[in-house]
Formats: C-alpha cells, structure tokens, sequence
C-alpha cells in the first residue's frame, strides 16, 4: 500500500515539476521579451514594451500614439503578471508552501487582460490599427502569455496530497483550511458573518466611494455627486432593481428566468401601441400589460412544473417566442409615444417625469416595490415557504407547503414585474420598441446575485437585490463618466459577478 502511494506520488511530483518548470520559462520569456525585443514598429521605427511603459513619446504615428497613450497604464499588467506568477512558482517549489496555485492562476491571467483592453482599444483606429503596427515582441508576449494561461490553469490539485495528506481526506483546500481556523474565533467568527450578511451594502459603499473618488471634476465641482447625476442613476436603476425583486423570487425557489429582458420589451411594444394606435387610456393600458407580464408568468411557471422542465429552458423558450411577439405587434417598428391633440393620455407621461425636477418617479416606484415584497417575504407565510422550497423542495412537500402552486406564482409575480419594467422603459424613452431591453435579464440575475442570493436557491433578500442593481448603475455610470469603452464595461461587470459568486464559498455558516 505504501509503495503504491509513493509511487503515484512521485509521478504527480513528476508532473508538478515539469509544470513548474514551464511556468517559470514562461514568465521569463515574457520579461525578456517586454525589455528586449521591438514591440511596437512601424515605418521602420521601433520600441520595446519598457520603452512604451517608461516613456512619455514615440516616434509612431498620430494615431497609433493615441492608442498607445489610451493603454500606456495596461502595459503594467504584463510585467507585473509575469514577476508574481513566477515568483509564486518559485515561492511553492523552494518553500513546498501550498496554496499559491491560485495565485499563479491569477497572475497568469494579467498578462491576458492587456491584450484583451487592447484590442478593444485598436478597434477604434480604422486609419491606424495598433495589431497591424505590432511588432516581433507583441506577438510573441501573447503567445507565451496564452502558454502561460494554459499552464498556469493546468496546475493540478494533487499538490495538496504532497503537502498534507490530511488534506486529501479531507476534501477540503489548503486555502479553505486555513479561512476556517481563522473563523473559529467567536468574535471573529461574528465579524465575518456580519460583513457577510451585508455584503451588499458593503459592496455598495465600496463602490460609492470609488465613484466619488475616481469622477471627473468640472467648475470646480465633482460630476459624480451632482444632482443631476445621483438623478440619472437612480432613473437608470430603476427597471433593473424592479427586474431584480421579481428575479430574486425564482432564484430563491431555485429557478431562474431568462425571459424578463424581452417580456421588458414586448410590454413597452404593447402599451406603446395600446396609448398611441388604439388611444386606450392610461389606466386600463397599463392593467392590461400588467395582466400579460402575470400570464406569461404563469405561463413560465405552469410548463415547467406540468411538465417537468428546467425553468431554464421553459423562459429561454419565452425569451425568444416574448420577442418574436413583440416584432409582430409593432411590424418591426418602433412605436413613438407622444402627448397632445391625436397623443397618449398625458397620464401616462407622469410615470417617466421627475419631481421637482430632481426625484425620478420609477425609481420611487421601484422603491415602493422593493419594500413591500420585503415585508412580504419576512412576514408571511408566502415568503417563508419560498425559503423552504429553495432549501430542500421535498422537506418543503412533505412538510404540506403547496409546493407546485407557490412556485408558479412566484414565476407570476417576476412576469408582473417584468411588465412593470417595461412599462417604465416606454414612458422614460416615449416609445415601445422591439429591439430594446436585449440583455436586461442579465442585468437583473447579476444583481442578484451581486446582492448576496444563491443560485442554488433559499437564500437572498429583495434589499440585497436592489442594493445589486445600484452598484451596477454607479458602476457603470463612473465608467462612463471617465469615458471608459462600452465593452470594457461588460467585461467589468461580468468580472464583478464571478467575484460575487466567488465569495459565497468563502461565507461561514453562522452568515447563512
């Protein structure tokens, strides 16, 4: 027995050190290469990566100067990526200490996020495209970065055999070990569970104050803490954080719906053709888009439990037959909403204004909204027994909560919400289109779970979702404000939810 471990031992120590050895080669190339090689060339000029870094000029053109200029900061990432990946290889082999495999993981993927922001950049010079101007030492940086990912991503987890044979009884990492003993300590232990339990309200803050810092400053005054400003994103915030408090329902029964971006679309579609074709009345419009987000809700729900679909699949099948509705209510146009002689009910206008100029309507709708499913959830019997059939479904059943039933209106009232969205979305921009809300759902499950919630349901608060929904708004209007490129945007954003996701592995029980 004790041969057979040593011998499978020293082939994974094998392994582990050819691995080590590529890293390192790896990281050194990459260095070698930033200082030494041309980079960048053009016209016969050319420069290393240091150089670019180091200096304030080029000799490159005008064009390609700008782009350089825009990422000059990014060309950090490279080097820095390269000395912490082989300093935490050296760090594991010289030391035998565990745990940094994560580490290398991380620093593998720096020298990536530069080519990444790059290309993104170089699409904006048509005249002058960067990649075309690159030189012999980009191309090979980016192979060996890419070698370095695939290495670095190939580490595999029998180093924590080697370390601690405990480790491997036990199933647990060396990192997971080590946060656990931190934890143990009852003040401690109290410390983290509250940080956890609000995390998104730490999170927001966070973000806030990073907002604040980073806006830019016109006649003296910050851009970001303007009134008008704090104005916009709460209008902006309004729909995702109504989307959310209907999403977050599904997700604590363990669901999901994917099909609330396009239901936003077919009812602003809808109510924009109800006021301004049909000249239906504020009121009876709105109740009716009201009663198809509830039909397409339940629509959602019945499918997926008569017939025992992943919910899934039934609203990815929504999503599409919700659009496909939406191009054939409006022929494939948008329907302008105006007020006045031959328009829509100027009631309707009311929901899309501000008061006093300052406070945003849908974002006080939203408010309302958020408190009282709140109190719905904390309070009835309703929300406790969402709770219990995300927890365990079958304890929930044999328990005599009306399992089936509970979920379908869960699913009625995120389609109810949906529809509310979409109302707001036709009254803020006066019109119904077809082609718009693409991608709200994801807006809507990212906030969620940025707010704290567990895609494996029974846990999440409608407070925690709209705190979500506000630190995706005042993170994308800081980014904006600093003029940062839309798809950087989405990488942030997407960036930000697999850290969001991340975290809840590392949350102790006493948080739960």
């Amino acid at each position: 027995m004790s041969t057979t471990v040593t011998s499978v031992q020293s082939r994974t120590r094998l392994q582990l050190e050819l691995t080590d050895v590529l890293a390192l080669a790896s990281a050194a190339l990459i260095l070698i290469t930033f200082v030494a090689l041309p980079w960048m060339s053009e016209s016969g000029n050319a420069v290393t990566g240091l150089g670019l870094l180091v200096s304030a000029t080029s000799p490159l053109t005008a064009a390609f100067q700008n782009g350089l200029t825009d990422l000059r900061w990014a060309l950090a990432l490279i080097p820095l990526g390269a000395i912490l990946a082989g300093g935490a290889v050296w760090w594991r082999v010289t030391g035998h200490i565990p745990g940094t495999t994560w580490v290398i993981r991380i620093a593998s993927l720096l020298p990536m996020a530069y080519f990444i922001l790059f290309w993104a950049r170089d699409r904006q010079y048509v005249d002058a495209p960067l990649a075309q101007a690159s030189g012999f030492g980009f191309w090979l940086v980016f192979f060996v970065s890419a070698a370095l990912l695939f290495i670095a991503f190939s580490y595999k987890p029998a180093e924590a055999a080697i370390a601690s044979p405990t480790r491997a009884l036990g199933g647990r990492s060396w990192l997971r070990q080590q946060w656990d003993r931190v934890s143990e300590s009852p003040r401690l232990s109290a410390a983290i569970a509250f940080i956890f339990r609000f995390q998104s309200f730490f999170g927001l803050i966070i973000v806030f104050a990073l907002a604040v810092i980073f806006s830019p400053i016109r006649n003296d005054a910050n851009i970001f803490l303007s009134t008008r400003n704090l104005s916009n994103v709460s209008r902006d915030v309004a729909e995702t954080g109504i989307l959310a408090v209907g999403q977050i329902l599904v997700i604590i029964i363990a669901g999901i719906d994917l099909s609330v971006g396009s239901v936003v679309a077919l009812t602003a579609t809808g109510v924009a053709f109800l006021v301004m074709r049909d000249q239906v009345a504020a009121a009876p419009a709105i109740l009716l888009i009201l009663g198809l987000g509830l039909f397409i809700g339940w629509w959602n729900g019945w499918t997926s439990e008569r017939f025992k679909i992943p919910s899934f699949v039934t609203t990815l099948a929504m999503l599409s037959i919700a659009r496909g509705i939406a191009h054939i209510w409006s022929s494939d146009i948008a329907v302008p909403i105006s007020y006045g002689p031959g328009g829509a009910d100027p009631l309707f206008e009311i929901i899309g204004e501000r008061i006093n100029g300052v406070f945003p309507v849908p974002a006080i709708i939203m408010f309302v909204v958020a408190a009282i499913m709140a109190l719905i959830l904390h309070y009835t019997g309703f929300g406790r027994h969402l709770y219990a059939i995300g927890g365990n479904q079958t304890a929930a059943r044999l328990s005599g909560v009306a399992v089936t039933r509970i979920k379908i209106f869960a699913f009625m009232l995120c389609g109810f919400f949906a529809s509310m969205a979409g109302i707001l979305h036709a009254a803020q921009l006066n019109q119904g289109s077809p082609n718009e809300a693409v991608g709200y759902e994801l807006n809507a499950i990212a906030a969620v779970v940025i707010g704290g919630a567990s895609l494996s349901g029974g846990k999440g608060t409608i407070i925690g979702a709209v705190a979500g929904a506000f630190i995706l708004g005042i993170l994308d209007n800081m980014l904006s404000l600093n003029n940062v490129n839309s798809n950087v945007q989405l990488v942030t954003k997407g960036l930000l939810v697999v850290a969001a996701v991340g975290l809840q592995r590392l949350q102790p029980r006493t948080a739960e």
